[in-house]
């Protein structure tokens, strides 16, 4: 077997995604696997984000699986690593996960991490042996979209000036979080690509809290629903107020853009918000888990309010 992993090229990006379906459906027990999220996207998105952060791997110069590392600033992450069934254990994925861990060096990255599937002792197995070590679950959750009426900014209606200053905010804000936090290239990839939207709360001059939603089919999303890739509120005494006013938000331009399904990401260690999105009506519909680096808890602290996943 000649197993080479390099960049990935835009020309693989059709067939990554026939095998991202493939994977996880075969996983999950799916009739047919390549149906699986026809309506959802997570390779030509991400790829279009980031090519650099994108991996390919190829036996005998067919493609063979992928790997998609996300860089948010100090942060990093990576998902979907996704391998043909039919070359499952022939050591691929630790093939592609051996350049994941030169990307982090070369950004720089302090702390990384990603999502798996809590159940998987072999998922759980491939990862330790890069220094990764299971944490706190990380819920799934969604609701049913209800009629809201939240004030909010949208930045798809800002002009260039007042985009670059809701950026900058944006990044001070998560920075506020845990230092170095960058997601502005979530907010950029949106609003470039036509993913959604990104909504921004802001109190006179100050940004308290924003969320970068994916919304509809082709997206991270799928058909009907609105997707919270990322959200955050400032710490502040009033922050679980401004985090309700964060998810009504989000509710209503889920709303206004005829979508009837929020989905959200949730690490339980947050168990503050964990509970304040009960308490909205959201259920959770599948769980996770976060796998941290180096066993490090980075941002998933009871009083933070954070929205996200690393799927």
């Amino acid at each position: 077997m000649s197993l080479h992993v390099r960049a990935m090229s835009e020309s693989d990006l059709a067939e990554a995604r026939t095998i991202v379906s493939l994977a996880f459906g075969t996983f999950l027990g799916v009739p047919n696997p390549e149906t699986l999220w026809p309506d959802r996207d997570y390779v030509f998105t991400r790829w279009r984000t980031n090519p650099g952060g994108a991996l390919a791997a190829e036996v005998n110069r067919r493609l063979a699986g992928s790997n998609f590392v996300t860089n948010w600033g100090s942060f990093g992450f990576f998902g979907p690593l996704t391998v043909r069934p039919e070359m499952w254990d022939q050591h691929i994925g630790q093939a592609l996960l051996a350049p994941t861990m030169d990307l982090f060096e070369k950004w720089g990255v302090r702390d990384t991490g990603l999502f798996t599937f809590a159940h998987s002792t072999k998922h759980v197995g491939l990862y330790q042996k890069f220094g990764f070590y299971p944490r706190f679950l990380t819920a799934v959750m969604s609701k049913t979209v209800r009629g809201r009426e939240a004030s909010f900014i949208k930045y798809s209606t800002l002009n260039e000036n007042t985009r670059d200053e809701a950026v900058r905010a944006a990044r001070q804000l998560a920075d506020s979080i845990y230092e170095g936090l960058d997601v502005t290239c979530e907010i950029r990839s949106v609003s470039e690509q036509g993913l959604g939207e990104t909504v921004l709360l802001w109190d006179g001059d100050s940004l308290e809290a924003f969320a970068v939603c994916h919304c509809g089919e082709g997206t991270e999303a799928g058909a009907n629903n609105c997707y919270v890739k990322f959200a955050a509120v400032r710490s502040a005494p009033n922050a679980e107020r401004t985090f309700d006013r964060l998810l009504e938000a989000c509710e209503t331009l889920a709303a206004e853009k005829g979508l009837t399904r929020m989905e959200c990401g949730m690490n339980l260690a947050r168990s503050h918000a964990y509970r304040r999105m009960l308490h909205h009506g959201y259920r959770t519909n599948m769980q996770g888990v976060a796998m941290h680096r180096d066993d490090r808890e980075i941002w998933n602290r009871p009083d933070v309010y954070v929205i996200d996943d690393w799927r």
